[in-house]
């Protein structure tokens, strides 16, 4: 059984969005791995999360992976908060992603 669920970025390049321009969500499916990261010449847990297409089919997400991923709140009514870094053109960045899961 597949949750699909909605991801929205609190930061913007490493700094925090304002209360009044929170982006766009992004819907799809969220999944967590690790994978050596060259760089740091050691393995990286990182979350991706994948929209989803037609029938069924996974698409890579519009939004950067989120590397070394903490769980700072849950609840499962409302949502989780999980922070991190997302690397855009060789440049690290804090990264918050807040998740919540949608009802079909």
């Amino acid at each position: 059984m597949q949750f699909q669920c909605s991801v929205l970025r609190t930061h913007h390049l490493g700094e925090r969005r304002r209360d009044n321009d929170p982006g766009q969500p992004v819907v799809g499916l969220v999944r967590m791995y690790s994978m050596l990261h060259k760089g740091l010449n050691r393995h990286v847990p990182r979350m991706t999360m994948d929209a989803l297409a037609k029938f069924g089919a996974t698409v890579p997400s519009a939004i950067p992976d989120l590397l070394e991923p903490q769980l700072l709140t849950f609840a499962s009514d409302r949502g989780t908060m999980v922070v991190g870094f997302e690397e855009i053109a060789g440049c690290r960045y804090y990264q918050g992603w807040w998740i919540q899961w949608l009802d079909k």
